[in-house]
């Protein structure tokens, strides 16, 4: 269920910009890792036009991708309805440039209307199609939009009017698949709060205040009318699209390319439905289902539902599970990833094997799209004679996070990047001359990343030790 949203008429006061702050960036953060399940490994599209909902979403994504969200690349769409468009393209690329988000952007032709389609129609049809084009081809796990509640109660009551019948109650939703919606259980009065606490440069799109599109008149002039015959109507109308919408079933991710604890008899429950497919894993391997209680149901839909960073599940029978990212793995006991004493020194080009799983080093003479795809971090070349070497974390270890460009220690920052204890010690850390510079699929340091213009550029992915599937013949092999 979304987080409750405060009443967008509420009075103000003193503290609203920082509560603000706090509520639009935990409600992110629930909405992207939690709601849609995604995780640093998988890349977001973020349609941002410029407007103060835009803006804010970016900006809180951010600080989701500090908190181990997913990578962000935006994507602009210019309607070029006003002279100013053009500027408010440059300024978005310039702020993305800022932040270092990788940036795409489109510019629309003449736009012209099919029959029967109206204006804003037309304009939506175009921007979905950009949308849907950019994503395909950087191959997003979503495309992020702004859509915030007072949205949600303008959509609610234009499908109500339409005569939309029960469904029309629903709205919008989070997460619909393809779509992603942060920010829906967020007041546009808590986005503007938002946009001034944190400074960031908005443009005002004039085309929100013509009375030329339905959607204006609802939002100027019907919400205002109604507020004043039922005061509170805004949040009485959330919350029935709250109630209107179907609970999620709970259902168990791939496995595939989810690093999970090391151990030999550790195996991957397939993706489907959670009671179905975890039961035929248990019997698979020798384990009764009809021992597992509601308790253990409840743990395991929680761990799920939350999108747990990595949690152990007591199972009967001597059995645990593992539940992490939304997929679970099957253990006869609990296990952590051990350290490796010694650094293990690199060169490049290089597959090497590592208990954990297999790093590769490439040296890339192009910094293009393809250095944003999802698992690939993108560092600067290192001078010819620099060492390079992988080795596990280090009490004392820093690394420079390129969210805030502060010095943090690693350890700490690791666990705020949602890796959890039982994986931490087993982490590969590359260094450059014994200083650490990259943790693959989590962080690179501020200093060590590429200039925009860089020709030549070091990527650096993991391959994780794959999981049997549960019951599946055979072992794997993680040592060189």
């Amino acid at each position: 269920m979304p987080p409750r949203a405060a009443d967008s008429a509420a009075p103000a006061s003193r503290a609203l910009p920082r509560r603000a702050v706090r509520l639009v960036q935990d409600a992110v953060y629930r909405s992207t890792v939690r709601t849609a399940g995604l995780t640093a490994r998988d890349l977001l599209g973020v349609a941002v036009s410029g407007g103060p909902d835009s803006m804010v979403l970016l900006d809180a994504l951010q600080a989701a991708r500090e908190r181990g969200g997913p990578m962000l690349h935006v994507m602009h769409f210019d309607h070029a309805w006003h002279d100013g468009s053009a500027a408010v393209a440059r300024d978005v690329q310039v702020f993305c440039r800022a932040r270092g988000v990788a940036y795409t952007s489109e510019r629309a032709a003449q736009s012209t209307a099919e029959s029967g389609e109206s204006r804003e129609m037309a304009a939506r049809r175009l921007r979905q199609d950009f949308f849907c084009r950019a994503g395909a081809r950087l191959g997003v796990a979503r495309v992020a939009t702004a859509h915030q509640a007072d949205d949600q109660v303008e959509t609610i009551l234009m499908n109500l009017a339409r005569g939309g019948g029960p469904d029309a109650l629903r709205g919008m939703r989070v997460d619909d698949g393809w779509s992603l919606r942060p920010l829906l259980a967020v007041w546009r009065r808590q986005v503007e709060a938002y946009a001034a606490a944190r400074c960031l440069p908005t443009h005002l799109d004039p085309a929100n205040h013509s009375p030329a599109f339905r959607r204006n008149r609802v939002r100027h002039e019907l919400i205002p009318l109604l507020d004043d015959i039922y005061p509170g109507v805004r949040k009485t109308l959330l919350r029935a699209g709250t109630l209107a919408a179907p609970p999620a079933a709970s259902m168990v991710g791939p496995a595939r390319g989810v690093r999970m604890p090391l151990a030999a008899d550790r195996r991957a429950v397939p993706a489907g439905p959670l009671r179905e497919v975890l039961n035929a894993a248990l019997r698979v391997n020798g384990q009764s289902s009809r021992q597992l209680g509601e308790s253990h149901w409840r743990a395991l839909e929680r761990a799920l539902a939350e999108n747990t960073a990595g949690r152990w599940i007591q199972l009967p029978g001597e059995c645990w599970a593992y539940v992490r990212d939304r997929a679970i793995a099957l253990y006869g006991e609990r296990a952590n990833d051990p350290p490796w004493p010694a650094p293990v020194k690199l060169s490049v080009p290089s597959d090497v094997d590592l208990s954990v799983g297999r790093l590769m080093l490439r040296r890339v003479t192009s910094a293009g799209e393809a250095c944003h795809a999802p698992g690939i971090d993108v560092l600067a070349a290192p001078k010819p004679e620099a060492e390079l070497a992988v080795r596990s974390p280090r009490p004392g270890d820093q690394i420079t996070s390129p969210v805030d460009g502060r010095r943090h220690d690693l350890i700490r920052l690791l666990r705020r990047r949602r890796l959890p204890a039982a994986l931490r010690d087993g982490t590969p850390v590359i260094t450059v001359n014994q200083q650490p510079v990259c943790v693959p699929g989590v962080v690179v340091d501020a200093a060590h990343r590429p200039p925009p213009d860089a020709g030549t550029v070091l990527t650096a992915s993991m391959q994780w030790a794959p999981l049997r599937p549960a019951g599946g013949p055979g072992g794997f092999v993680t040592e060189p």
